[in-house]
């Protein structure tokens, strides 16, 4: 307390004694300093008080990239360099940061620490609208922290920095219970127009994923959803097929895979009860013959495939199912893991335990089993097809415990191929399972080499060292294209490349501020330069191959101008170099 204070105060109960000396008995000395002592217990409070008002922790603006190619950044490191350099002559003055290896950077961006920018993106696990839009903004969806769905509702900064409106979050939850397709299109339109309004992210391409192979191979089919079809290809002269991809899987366990350089193996080496029809988004039967729901779409009959073995030799049947679905389903299984995340499961499903929509899964004899639902769920056999829920060897999976997916082990499943080797960083191995129940595949092995490098990949398939490879380049494209010994296929864009906000950042909570960024990017000139003729710009998360897409929402033209004013408005005239932590996230 200052003097000049403690003085005023002094002389206020001075004067109120005065006033009530007639009246009342002067106090007791003790009692005069228990009454300043108390005035002065208040001020400390209040003192108090002020001191913790807490300043966010100021870092530079980042902008981190990825460090692998993906079909929707076919050229990361150039398409962040594009972006930074548009950036900042709208008013952002960004600095660059690749974030660790891709298991590092997703799972910096799982735990919300990626402070700032970030490029991503998502490609379908089906063909239906739910799996882009629920999966990231429903109320289970990939955008929420935390167990609490009170805490999800409230705003941005109750979750973990995150993006939240209950309005999507409604409106996707009656999207995924509703059998009528028509109605669920008119509700995915406008939650593609709510995300548009609030700068949820910025879309930023769709990409139909070129895939460059040498002229002697044939019979590889490209899937716009699922993992593509390996087992008819044939190379000419070579009992090997050589596949070159951007990084190295993650997992082989698909229950806990969430990457696309580990389906591309699983799916494979496993199968799920129902797969996309080549070169569609249709589930059509697998390991199921057929599934049948009861007229309220709350119970699901499935008979199985009979005389389908695993690799390792065990039988393929209802108890299998029943064990791989309860081993997600139940955090207290055997075979559910602390150390392992099952997102595909949490987020497909709802949840674990009790939260799960699928209530039970039962044997009803050896080849049919039952899925019992809590609510109707429009996709569920769009679900069903995922990799994700490929079935797995029970007794492989309780033979490697913890390490089940890993180098060490692989995984056991029923499909085409089976696991041989995994040299980490280098390659992958699978053979031919030659008593497949499809018919065996028509080449003995294939190996899945990591070359990080697109321009390397190019230069590897030139020189013979590989096959076939996904991502080239523009300038590649153009020597393939012309090239009499490569051709270059296409897969249907079912992706979409996007940049986040991370909500921590004070700054990006203001919606000027995040439409500031949505006009400083030059999305054609980034195609032009990076995607060629095989992209297209985003205005929306749906790319145009799904049902529900909206093709009249505009997207946010070029205009740093328009960005250097909207930055103005929000309170930056000389634009932005560095930004806040908001002081809820900030931990000692």
């Amino acid at each position: 307390m200052s003097k000049k204070l403690f003085f005023i105060l002094i002389s206020v109960l001075m004067i109120g004694s005065f006033a009530l000396g007639a009246c009342a008995p002067a106090p007791a000395p003790v009692e005069e300093v228990e009454e300043v002592e108390e005035v002065e217990e208040v001020e400390e409070v209040e003192e108090e008080e002020v001191v913790e008002e807490a300043v966010g922790e100021k870092i530079p603006l980042t902008l981190y990239y990825m460090p692998v190619t993906r079909f929707y950044y076919p050229s990361p490191k150039e398409i962040a360099e594009g972006m930074a350099a548009d950036m900042a002559n709208a008013g952002f003055d960004v600095q660059l940061e690749l974030a660790g290896d891709w298991p590092t950077y997703l799972g910096l961006r799982r735990e919300g620490n990626l402070d700032g920018l970030y490029m991503l993106g998502w490609g379908g696990d089906n063909g239906d609208p739910d799996n882009f839009l629920n999966y990231f903004f429903g109320f289970a969806g990939d955008d929420r922290v935390g167990d609490d769905a009170s805490a999800w509702v409230k705003s941005p900064e109750a979750r973990e920095g995150w993006y939240a409106n209950t309005d999507v979050a409604y409106l996707l939850y009656q999207a995924s219970i509703n059998p009528d397709q028509a109605a669920r299109e008119a509700m995915y339109k406008q939650v593609e127009n709510l995300l548009h309004e609030d700068v949820a992210r910025i879309w930023v391409a769709h990409n139909n994923t070129p895939l460059v192979f040498s002229s002697s191979v044939s019979g590889y089919v490209p899937q716009p959803v699922g993992a593509d079809y390996f087992e008819g290809v044939t190379v000419e002269g070579s009992d090997t097929f050589v596949f070159g991809r951007g990084g190295d899987s993650v997992q082989l366990d698909p229950a806990v895979v969430t990457d696309g350089e580990s389906f591309r193996v699983t799916g494979q080496i496993l199968e799920p009860l129902y797969q996309y029809e080549p070169g569609s988004t249709k589930p059509i039967p697998a390991l199921a013959e057929s599934c049948t729901a009861n007229a309220e779409s709350t119970e699901w009959v499935c008979a199985l495939r009979q005389g389908v073995k695993f690799h390792d030799g065990t039988d393929f049947n209802a108890d299998a199912v029943v064990f791989n679905f309860e081993r997600q389903r139940f955090t207290a299984h055997a075979q559910h893991y602390e150390s392992q995340v099952y997102e595909y499961y949490e987020y497909m499903w709802g949840g674990f335990d009790d939260a799960s929509i699928i209530s039970a899964v039962e044997k009803v004899d050896d080849y049919t089993v039952k899925f019992t639902l809590s609510q109707p769920l429009a996709p569920f056999l769009a679900n069903l097809a995922m990799d994700i829920f490929a079935i797995s060897s029970p007794t492989a999976m309780e033979a490697a415990g913890e390490d089940y997916g890993l180098p060490s082990n692989g995984a056991v499943g029923t499909g085409p191929f089976k696991f041989v080797e995994w040299v980490e960083g280098d390659h992958i191995t699978i053979e031919a399972n030659t008593d497949y129940w499809g018919g065996a595949p028509t080449v003995d092995q294939i190996v899945f080499r990591v070359i990080a490098d697109d321009s390397a990949r190019f230069l590897a398939l030139q020189a013979g060292d590989i096959q076939g490879f996904e991502q080239a380049v523009v300038e590649d494209l153009v020597t393939a294209e012309a090239a009499a010994d490569l051709y270059v296929m296409t897969r249907p864009a079912l992706n979409t490349g996007y940049l986040a906000f991370s909500y921590k950042i004070v700054e990006f909570q203001d919606v000027r501020v995040r439409e500031a960024l949505a006009h400083a990017i030059n999305r054609e000139g980034l195609i032009e330069n990076f995607y060629g003729a095989y992209g297209e710009a985003a205005s929306n998360f749906l790319p145009p191959l799904i049902w529900g897409h909206d093709d009249t929402i505009v997207d946010w033209e070029y205009n740093p101008e328009l960005s250097l004013q909207l930055l103005a408005d929000a309170g930056f005239p000389d634009g932005i170099s560095e930004v806040t932590i908001d002081p809820a996230y900030v931990t000692e």
